[in-house]
């Protein structure tokens, strides 16, 4: 590593740290004003445990209601006919198998992450929204058993960030009941550049699929922000994504 590499990545890695140090200021004020409860999006109303197990746990914009904006359009679609049953891969600290949990309140939710700190924070926050009896959170989901699963509802929802292993997993043909489905996956391509190609062509003749391109964020619509200056205001959305992400939706096509 040449010297000015070297001081490129020192200068980053300084600049990470203090911008997170920064929001956890602004974390503090928020929580000051609101608590701990989500303000806006699809999970309003749903409360968070101030405990994470990465980072900072996005816990500022997920309070703001803000997170992952682009999928908020495809919640409320799929509200419309609300699923029997939620299988969330990389819950972490539960966001959206606790959210989902209390926007579909007649489903069951089976929460799976490899950490066991985050096991942890999603039980607590499955307590916090009084959803624990829905919620069974475990480690490592396998194809194995998320087939065992995903039978026991009429209507299955799979919701998918697991860092890369989406490549292992969504893969009908080890998962047959993958193929009436509904699935929101996170694309890590930037681990795997083929990983988005690979689902998509693993799932065309089973689902209706549409792509899902990260976007801006407008922190000027939070009004909690609007007295910050410009950095404050961003940090406090800033999801600290390594590249630009990508979601794929996929739909099953009953009939096939």
């Amino acid at each position: 590593m040449s010297e000015q590499t070297d001081h490129r990545t020192t200068i980053r890695q300084i600049a990470h740290h203090a911008t997170l140090a920064r929001r956890q200021d602004l974390l503090a004020f928020w929580v000051q004003q609101h608590g701990w409860v989500v303000q806006s999006g699809p999970f309003s109303g749903m409360r968070l445990s101030d405990r994470t197990s990465w980072s900072d746990g996005d816990l500022l914009p997920k309070l703001i209601g803000c997170y992952e904006a682009e999928l908020h359009v495809i919640l409320a679609d799929i509200a419309a006919t609300p699923p029997d049953l939620v299988v969330n891969v990389g819950a972490a600290e539960g966001y959206y198998a606790i959210g989902l949990a209390r926007l579909f309140p007649d489903c069951c939710v089976h929460a799976f992450d490899t950490s066991l700190a985050s096991q942890d924070v999603c039980r607590l926050a499955a307590g916090l929204n009084e959803v624990g009896r829905r919620v069974f959170v475990g480690g490592r989901c396998t194809p194995d058993l998320l087939e065992t699963i995903l039978p026991h509802g009429r209507a299955p929802f799979l919701v998918c960030d697991c860092e890369g292993y989406e490549r292992q997993l969504i893969d009908p043909q080890r998962v047959p009941a993958l193929r009436s489905t509904t699935i929101v996956v996170e694309c890590h391509d930037f681990i795997d550049p083929n990983i988005t190609r690979t689902l998509v062509d693993r799932l065309a003749a089973t689902h209706t699929l549409s792509t899902i391109q990260e976007s801006a964020r407008d922190p000027n619509t939070a009004p909690f922000l609007r007295g910050f200056g410009s950095l404050d205001r961003w940090l406090a959305v800033c999801e600290y994504r390594p590249a630009m992400m990508n979601w794929l939706v996929a739909r099953p096509n009953l009939a096939t």
